[in-house]
């Protein structure tokens, strides 16, 4: 079912009915007619429009999260025509009342999916065909989405309210309970983990628009640094599908111009994106990005983005990353020799109702996460494949990846040389950290400005105990030497990664 028709003709009763328990500090309309969910919760049908309905305020937050991810990194730069809220946030300073920093929309989306989870029971005993098996499999969904807005609150601020006991409200100031990101993690590791699917039939199934939970388990097992757990979940995410052969294969159906269609209709391409957030000119849900990227022009691609797509080599004949680099990722603004934007959201111009979609989780990302976890395990050679040409390039199959033929590795699928350890390098720290540094890099390159590089940054600077890892790079992209050193210098403090969660 397409969300947008769904966000179009259900609008009015979808918000009724999820905002009916929210507090007044996140809605400004006057409430209408309502539907109460004793109404609304009798069929599999109204499970389906209020799994849609329950992520409708992710479309809001979503943009700000990739302008915020990328001016905190080493991704974004003000430009004269930023406003004050742009350059705060690009010099890390984080103002109370900063539009972009309004998280409010993720909790929104928090107690919509409560609400949906707590009134699944009623729909199971009013429709026979919402049986055992579907029972198990949304409720394994809504945790697995609802993960991953709750590990996105604690990579921004450090730690979430909790909202215990799957409320559909947030409780008042007095009630509110505050939850480290490390014990946050926990919780959701033991949420989800009984809703991991071995029956064939379930594993194969995904709710559009929603994570993948193996992937999930997989990235929250990551974040603690549990790398064994971390790349069982995450290749057991990649063969999710397809009857046991791997669909997410990162093969070369996206390569060269091919690569801009991941993003075009995003969320229709399967073989390469999990999770996505559809925008629509045309139903007036338009995607913000391509005016604040092109339009109106605000922030631009820094200078280390642009020095690194430079120096890729390409295979053969290929004169560079012609896949994902300039004039794809970034480009020459129009009418300048000099100047580059961000053209990632600009792809789908010109197509009717364009608008293009947000990607959450897509195939790369758990590849290269896979190869992150594999690397730290000492499975460098199994990593280095995974980054590199793939499994498609092996002579010899790895054990347990005989179904990964199609594979052709991420930089193998974007026709660039692969990396090759530098030789007389046999110390296994020195040997990890080099790799980790190329898988990190490519992170980059893959899925720039897809709100991913400021939380990388810190997990590998907090892995490493080493806060100028991220303080470097991120003080890399300023041409003034003095706010280079001021921002470095700042970085350095690990208290200054996270954004102020008021209390």
């Amino acid at each position: 079912m397409n969300i947008q028709s769904v966000i179009r003709t259900f609008a009015i009763g979808l918000i009724a009915v999820f905002t009916l328990s929210c507090s007044d500090d996140f809605f400004d309309q006057q409430a209408g007619n309502r539907i109460h969910p004793d109404q609304h919760y009798q069929t599999m049908v109204d499970v389906e429009l209020s799994l849609y309905g329950a992520i409708i305020p992710l479309q809001e937050v979503l943009p700000n999260l990739i302008m915020v991810d990328g001016l905190r990194s080493d991704l974004m730069d003000v430009t004269p025509n930023a406003s004050l809220w742009l350059r705060e946030i690009n010099n890390h300073v984080f103002s109370a009342d900063n539009p972009y920093l309004d998280i409010s929309a993720f909790y929104r989306s928090i107690i919509n999916l409560n609400e949906v989870l707590v009134n699944l029971p009623k729909v199971y005993e009013n429709d026979p065909n919402f049986d055992d098996f579907y029972m198990k499999y949304v409720t394994g969904g809504i945790m697995g989405m609802r993960a991953w807005v709750y590990l996105t609150l604690s990579r921004l601020q450090n730690e979430v309210v909790w909202i215990d006991g799957n409320l559909t409200e947030l409780p008042d100031n007095l009630g509110q309970t505050f939850v480290s990101k490390e014990a946050l993690i926990d919780s959701l590791i033991q949420q989800i983990t009984p809703y991991i699917h071995t029956d064939q039939l379930l594993a194969e199934m995904q709710i559009p628009y929603f994570v993948n939970t193996k992937a999930m388990l997989g990235e929250l097992y990551l974040e603690k640094n549990d790398y064994a757990n971390a790349a069982a979940f995450l290749k057991l995410a990649c063969e999710s599908y397809g009857n046991g052969t791997t669909v997410l294969k990162v093969d070369r159906t996206f390569s060269r111009q091919s690569w801009m269609n991941i993003f075009i209709s995003a969320e229709n391409n399967a073989t390469e994106v999990l999770a996505a957030m559809p925008y629509n000119l045309t139903e007036r849900q338009a995607n913000p990005l391509r005016m604040w990227l092109e339009g109106t022009y605000v922030v631009k691609p820094t200078a280390p983005i642009i020095n690194l797509f430079n120096a890729q080599v390409g295979l053969k004949d290929y004169p560079g990353d012609e896949s994902r680099g300039i004039g794809i990722t970034i480009d020459t603004l129009f009418g300048s020799t000099t100047d580059m934007y961000i053209k990632k959201y600009s792809l789908d111009a010109g197509q009717e109702g364009f608008s293009s979609d947000i990607i959450i989780s897509r195939a790369a990302n758990l590849h290269l996460m896979l190869a992150e976890a594999l690397n730290r395990s000492g499975e460098h050679n199994l990593a280095l494949v995974l980054l590199n040409s793939g499994i498609n390039g092996e002579k010899t199959k790895p054990a347990g990846y005989t179904t990964w033929s199609g594979n052709q590795g991420i930089r193998g699928r974007a026709y660039v040389k692969p990396h090759v350890l530098p030789e007389g390098v046999t110390d296994d720290y020195v040997i990890t950290e080099w790799i980790e540094d190329r898988i990190i890099e490519e992170r980059m390159l893959e899925m720039a400005y897809e709100g991913h590089r400021w939380f990388d940054l810190v997990r590998i600077a907090k892995r490493r105990g080493n806060p100028d890892f991220l303080a470097a790079k991120v003080a890399a992209k300023f041409s003034d030497p003095a706010q280079a050193n001021a921002i470095r210098e700042k970085l350095k403090d690990p208290k200054n990664w996270y954004i102020p969660l008021e209390k």
